[in-house]
């Protein structure tokens, strides 16, 4: 899926679509939900919140040398509009882990053909919701940032095969797995 033109994800792109390994820290920040903010006199880091993340650290997790998180984090600086965008980032735990079992929860995962096309999760929530399920959590992937986009919807208690037909039956699915 193309992204708007003249969006936040154009923007990005012209800032480090060139450079692989800076785009692969950029995809990582917004996944995770990491923001770019000021420590201390114009010195700014990479937060989870209100804890700091090393550039060591990120740098390993994403699979790049550490100088281009640093180089990441200092092209932002430099950019009100991208350090604005990635200033308000926050982290969101996601409940369709392995958590959820530990919590009885059930994770109902969607994967669209076209996840371009709207009404798949709107549909989807109608049913369960119809169904007397309550949601817990929603979580879908950007279809710009992923190859193959999911949605994952948790709730907090089984849904009867019944429901599950129904979802199934919801145009544009391509596949549904209980998790």
């Amino acid at each position: 899926m193309e992204p708007e033109a003249g969006s936040m994800w154009d923007i990005i792109q012209e800032a480090f679509g060139k450079y692989h390994s800076q785009m692969s820290v950029v995809k990582y920040l917004i996944n995770y939900g990491f923001s770019v903010k000021e420590k201390y006199d114009n010195e700014y880091g990479i937060f989870c919140g209100s804890v700091e993340v090393r550039s060591n650290s990120l740098a390993l997790s994403v699979g790049v040398d550490k100088r281009v998180v640093i180089q990441v984090v200092s092209k932002i600086v430099g950019d009100k509009t991208l350090l604005e965008f990635f200033s308000k980032l926050t982290a969101i735990a996601d409940m369709s882990s392995a958590v959820s079992k530990l919590m009885n929860l059930v994770v109902l995962e969607i994967i669209p053909e076209d996840a371009s096309k709207p009404g798949i999760i709107s549909d989807a929530l109608k049913i369960i919701a119809d169904s007397g399920v309550g949601i817990r959590q929603v979580i879908v992937q950007d279809p710009v940032m992923v190859d193959e986009p999911r949605a994952r919807i948790v709730t907090d208690s089984p849904l009867n095969p019944e429901v599950i037909s129904k979802i199934r039956n919801i145009p544009n699915i391509k596949g549904l797995t209980i998790l």
